[in-house]
């Protein structure tokens, strides 16, 4: 259940499909009827990390909801359980400091990851927990505890590892940033199908290129936009338009274009039946 889960957040599968929240329910369930409460809350963190991507208006980097609340779970454990569901839950808020570019909360996570940058037994786990910490630990001028996770990910790569080439590409370009690293790791990207990591790559690029004064930068936010919305994070495609006007318009365009090919599919469909 674990592995499924983090392969699921590695992948970037679509976080509004019908098929996750459920399983993430009977995965918790099975632990508790195991008597596994640090693997329990480690459902009912990923559930919560979810909803904080789809439908959260505010405080998308706290883990605290409908499901779950990691401040009042930690206060109930102590010793090598605290420390584990810390290290798991930091993990997944690092995931949404990136993506919604909070910086203070990067700062923090990377604090409570900073003795946990080996691999370990897990590779899934391992693989987003030194993915983001590579990725926010560059943004946030952390260069030695990022390059630790970048040769990780090198060496990988090296190997043929399909999985680990995109991010690898990812964090050079965060760590040396120019439009040709970013357009290579968007392609990368693109070529694994890995949707979630496309869009933080479009996006980073923009914003980029936006402090360059480079208008180009528009294209690719806009981009970012669309695979964000594709990807099920609409809490974050939300965020986007209220910081981009421009995106509105943009947005706009597309929906009255899909209504109109909806309008004109429906009205076909009357005549083939003979109105």
């Amino acid at each position: 259940g674990m592995a499924y889960s983090y392969l699921y957040l590695n992948a970037g599968l679509p976080l509004n499909s019908p098929l996750i929240e459920p399983k993430l329910i009977l995965f918790g369930e099975a632990c508790h009827r195991l008597q596994m409460p640090t693997f329990e809350v480690f459902f009912t963190a990923c559930r919560q990390m979810m909803i904080n991507l789809r439908k959260q208006k505010q405080n998308w980097t706290i883990l605290k909801g409908d499901v779950f609340d990691e401040d009042a779970f930690l206060r109930s454990v102590e010793g090598n359980a605290r420390a584990m569901t810390l290290r798991d839950t930091s993990t997944l808020r690092l995931v949404l400091a990136f993506i919604f570019s909070d910086e203070e909360c990067m700062v923090a996570m990377l604090e409570n990851l900073s003795k946990f940058t080996d691999p370990d037994i897990l590779a899934v786990r391992s693989y987003l927990r030194l993915g983001f910490i590579g990725l926010a630990g560059f943004q946030m001028g952390q260069n030695k505890l990022a390059n630790k996770c970048l040769v990780y990910f090198k060496s990988l790569s090296k190997l043929g590892s399909p999985n680990a080439t995109p991010i690898y590409h990812f964090m050079k370009a965060v760590a040396h940033p120019s439009r040709a690293k970013y357009d290579e790791a968007i392609y990368q990207c693109k070529e694994a199908r890995m949707i979630h990591l496309e869009a933080m790559a479009n996006e980073r690029c923009g914003m980029f290129l936006s402090d360059n004064g480079d208008d180009a930068s528009k294209e690719y936010i806009i981009a970012a936009y669309w695979l964000y919305n594709d990807w099920g994070a609409s809490s974050k495609t939300n965020n986007m338009l209220e910081q981009h006007s421009f995106l509105t318009e943009a947005t706009q365009g597309y929906r009255k274009a899909h209504s109109d090919a909806s309008s004109n599919m429906r009205l076909a469909n009357r005549m083939g039946r003979g109105l």
